[in-house]
């Protein structure tokens, strides 16, 4: 076995080891977020301390060879240059018969595209046209991301896909797409879903123990025990599918890039959809309006105004922060046209109710944000579009419904998002692919793309509190505003 061959096989051994690692980290998390640890759970934390501080020696062990043996890679490649120096008669190796460390560059890069090599055309050309100089291609990269440790253990054995590996640079290049098509997505309390299981199972509190004054002394104190009962949170998985000429992926230029940065910002999108109006059935996640027990605030009753829009939204707000055990509102989240509505509004005299954040401004319901602004639970601009009266951070997403109820009202949520939970893989972007022969006499192929997720507002529901969608009047409500 070479050298490289022995860095690549140590690496590998790092990546898995990194895996079982942060799936410890993650449980661990779980658990001390727990109010009152039984014993059980107690002595499962101490297990998981044990074997994670156990893994962290384990690989450094590791990295510490591979340092060694790049050290004497690169001692080898020296002595041969100073063989060449001493003896220039002697023969310098061809570049494919030396084995380089860390200088290979990656099958599929930007710079690759640029020069014809297309990533979706080798995929393409493997498996309907078993064009061989592609499959070794294929089979390169996927030993790259196998090294580089890019390929989760679930990804490898669940479902019925055969994927392939997005390469890092259209990841790279679709990050932006990410933020920009998942405004509540990126905000939320993310976690990095374990590589193994189709179930998470996480504690959730419901009975609390409790504190009383002692009524004299030798008297009993108070005495409840604490009950915990399992919430089973299913991964689910997410797939985006776009039809794409046989042409296109034969003879396009820059197809990896239009395709996947389609492809990912609708999956993008989905993710977002599914956390706020998933059904939890059908294979779909249980998104925040489809969780029991969500605050909910009355009917308008009246037609809607940016005055009785602030009651209700101060209501929801009240409605989170009394939930207990530190829960508040953290912001509000609604949909383009109601922002848009309440900038729109004006007060008797005709001035603007929403200003911008430039100039002085006395009694507003809001302020608008200035761009390229962030907010102190990270979203940005433009989805960050204002601060509220309340002092909360407005987030515009266009995925929060608009035809809900019999008025067909849009939603405003006011969310503690730390404790709305996602699990994903990585950053997640969609990282597999596959190929399926939809249209054959039309010449067309559907390129597949996929990824496992998973997310709960069940823990704690009262954080999250909806305003809309209960008036039967007409005109009454949060109905589509007129501009």
């Amino acid at each position: 076995m070479t050298i490289a061959q022995l860095i690549a096989q140590l690496r590998s051994q790092i990546a898995d080891k990194l895996t079982v690692r942060n799936a410890h980290a993650t449980e661990l998390e779980t658990l001390r977020g727990i109010d009152a640890v039984s014993d059980e759970q107690r002595a499962r934390i101490t297990e998981l301390r044990t074997s994670k501080d156990g893994l962290d020696n384990e690989i450094d062990v590791l990295r510490q060879r591979v340092t060694e043996l790049d050290g004497e890679a690169e001692r080898d490649a020296a002595a041969d240059r100073l063989a060449r120096e001493v003896a220039p008669a002697a023969v310098r190796p061809a570049y494919d018969e030396v084995a380089r460390v860390g200088q290979e560059p990656r099958t599929y890069t930007r710079e690759t595209a640029r020069e014809g090599r297309s990533w979706f055309a080798d995929a393409y050309r493997s498996q309907f046209k078993s064009d061989r100089n592609a499959s070794e291609r294929l089979d390169r990269h996927a030993r790259e991301v196998e090294v580089e440790g890019e390929l989760t253990e679930r990804a490898l054995t669940t479902g019925s896909f055969a994927g392939l590996v997005t390469p890092q640079y259209l990841i790279d290049l679709t990050a932006p797409v990410l933020r920009a098509g998942r405004p509540l997505a990126d905000i939320v309390n993310r976690h990095e879903l374990p590589a193994e299981g189709m179930n998470l199972v996480i504690p959730r509190g419901t009975t609390g123990g409790s504190v009383a004054v002692q009524n004299g002394e030798n008297t009993a104190g108070s005495n409840t025990d604490v009950v915990f009962a399992d919430l089973t949170v299913p991964v689910r998985t997410l797939m985006g599918r776009q039809e794409v000429s046989r042409q296109s992926l034969e003879r396009g230029s820059k197809t990896d890039e239009i395709l996947y940065l389609d492809l990912a910002r609708a999956h993008a999108a989905q993710v977002d959809s599914q956390i706020i109006n998933g059904t939890g059935s059908s294979g779909q996640m249980k998104g925040i309006l489809n969780t029991a027990g969500i605050g909910a605030a009355t009917a308008f009753g009246a037609v809607p105004s940016a005055a009785n829009y602030g009651r209700k939204i101060a209501g929801a707000n009240t409605a989170v922060a009394t939930s207990g055990g530190g829960i508040f509102a953290k912001v509000l989240v609604m949909h383009p046209r109601r922002w848009g509505w309440l900038t729109g509004e004006y007060d008797s005299a005709g001035r603007p109710i929403v200003t911008a954040n430039t100039v002085p401004n006395f009694n507003a319901a809001g302020i608008i944000n200035k761009p390229g602004e962030t907010s102190d639970n990270g979203a940005t601009a433009p989805y960050f579009v204002g601060v509220h009266s309340s002092g909360l951070p407005v987030l515009s997403d266009v995925n929060i419904p608009i035809n809900v109820g019999t008025n067909v009202e849009d939603i405003t949520l006011s969310l503690d998002t730390s404790e709305l939970h996602l699990w994903e893989e990585g950053d997640g972007l969609p990282r597999q692919l596959n190929f399926e022969q939809r249209q054959g006499t039309q010449l067309t192929v559907d390129v597949v793309v996929y990824s496992y997720a998973a997310f709960t507002a069940e823990r704690y529901p009262t954080a999250s509190a909806k305003i809309g969608g209960l008036d039967t009047v007409a005109t009454y409500g949060l109905v589509a505003p007129t501009f």
